[in-house]
């Protein structure tokens, strides 16, 4: 199987949230360092536009969102599971739950603390990501921010409550990695994380899942990610219609992607398969040659024409 080769930077959470995914599956993977803000002169060529972090890349074949790369290191590596027997749903609520409500508390927070210290092409490059608002207004959120992250901080604990070492149970899973990385964004810097002291289940929970590392990473440099793509075949092939899609989308029917939250980067391409939970499609670039582009259902448009 060619590498697991994972698109992030080391501040990312959402990042942390799969390393902790491929520690507990215990398979190698190869990192590349991608920089925090635009231009991603590397990452573009593979996603078509997509600007988001991480990104998992198998060969010519390139998947985006966590929910999606959550779902495809299951797919390829399916033991030890995330998913504790007849819990498949439940992870993946966690897993909106946390990336959606969650972690947005966070950012208020952190941001309050921080943001005189936060360099302005950072604020200029997140502001473009959120049409509309200004980046620089995050931090004014931190009040009720503070009140609603209290709140979620107890529904992990509760979830703790009666001793078990992790959120479904015994066992390790997405909803641990989900509800770990917000955790993780502001316990990297103390001052912030203060919020959670009153939980000691949650604290206890958070050093555990800590110690699990980051598995069996190995650095790859940014060009030797696109020498892979650019050497390989995407492994995606074209697949019959889904009988049920509610929209129509078949093989070959020109789309673009966007996520329907924020960083609203439209991705084109042609359709080459697509199914409840994923949408594929085929681009090329001059750098790279033909790649497969991979996305979630749940949060993105998919628009024809």
């Amino acid at each position: 199987m060619p590498d697991l080769i994972l698109h992030h930077y080391d501040t990312s959470p959402f990042s942390e949230k799969i390393k902790k995914i491929l520690a507990y599956k215990d398979v190698p993977w190869r990192a590349v360092e991608q920089p925090t803000i635009m231009p991603k002169p590397h990452l573009v060529p593979l996603t078509g536009g997509y600007r988001r972090i991480p990104v998992l890349q198998i060969g010519a074949d390139v998947y985006c969102d966590t929910q999606l790369i959550a779902r495809t290191l299951e797919r390829l590596h399916p033991e030890p599971s995330i998913y504790p027997p007849g819990a498949e749903g439940t992870c993946h609520v966690w897993n909106l739950w946390a990336d959606r409500m969650f972690f947005w508390t966070t950012t208020s927070i952190l941001f309050a603390l921080i943001g005189e210290h936060v360099p302005k092409e950072f604020i200029e490059d997140r502001t473009k990501m959120l049409p509309g608002r200004s980046f620089a207004d995050i931090p004014k959120l931190a009040p009720q921010a503070k009140e609603q992250c209290r709140g979620f901080a107890q529904l992990i604990a509760a979830q703790l409550a009666d001793g078990g070492p992790f959120v479904l149970g015994e066992k390790f899973s997405l909803a641990d990695a989900a509800c770990y990385h917000p955790v993780w964004f502001l316990r990297n810097f103390p001052p912030a994380a203060v919020i959670f002291e009153e939980f000691l289940p949650l604290i206890a929970w958070a050093e555990r899942i800590l110690g699990m590392g980051h598995g069996r990473r190995s650095d790859m440099t940014p060009g030797e990610a696109l020498r892979v793509a650019q050497e390989s075949a995407p492994a995606t092939a074209t697949a019959a219609p889904d009988t049920r899609e509610p929209n129509g989308l078949r093989p070959g029917v020109r789309v673009t992607v966007t996520p329907d939250d924020y960083a609203f980067d439209p991705v084109a391409g042609e359709v080459i398969a697509s199914s409840i939970h994923e949408i594929s499609i085929r681009r090329r670039d001059d750098q790279v040659g033909d790649v497969v582009i991979h996305f979630p259902r749940i949060g993105f448009r998919v628009a024809q024409g």
